[in-house]
């Protein structure tokens, strides 16, 4: 296949920068527990399309929450989002930023044989 076009299949990553109330780390665990249990049990409905990843922590501020997201759906994507935004835990975390990414070539299209480096030499006219 040519590295110019692109796969029949395509795969979209989704991130979202999510801003965390304060207000979430004050609750208790048992709080924390009914409020997760039916956020996760809402947007497990579309795990059939969908994979999720949470970030939080090192490298990030405390309050900045990353949820990356991906299908070959962009309206399963957006069926998603729509579920987290109107879900138990919205009141504790709001939706700032969205990147849409779409994965258009593989590494094995570049002809590159992965693990192995190629060394590139150039010349330069002086």
């Amino acid at each position: 296949m040519d590295p110019a076009e692109k796969p029949e299949k395509r795969i979209y990553n989704v991130l979202l920068f999510v801003k965390v109330n304060q207000e979430y780390y004050t609750l208790d665990k048992q709080q924390r527990a009914e409020l997760n249990n039916p956020h996760v049990t809402q947007l497990s409905e579309h795990l059939k399309y969908v994979s999720i990843l949470s970030l939080q922590g090192t490298g990030l501020s405390r309050d900045v929450l990353v949820e990356v997201l991906e299908s070959e759906s962009l309206t399963e994507i957006e069926r998603m989002i729509e579920t987290y935004k109107a879900g138990s835990k919205a009141q504790y975390g709001i939706v700032e930023n969205v990147m849409i990414m779409e994965k258009v070539m593989e590494r094995k299209m570049t002809g590159r044989q992965s693990g192995k480096r190629e060394r590139v030499q150039r010349q330069v006219a002086v």
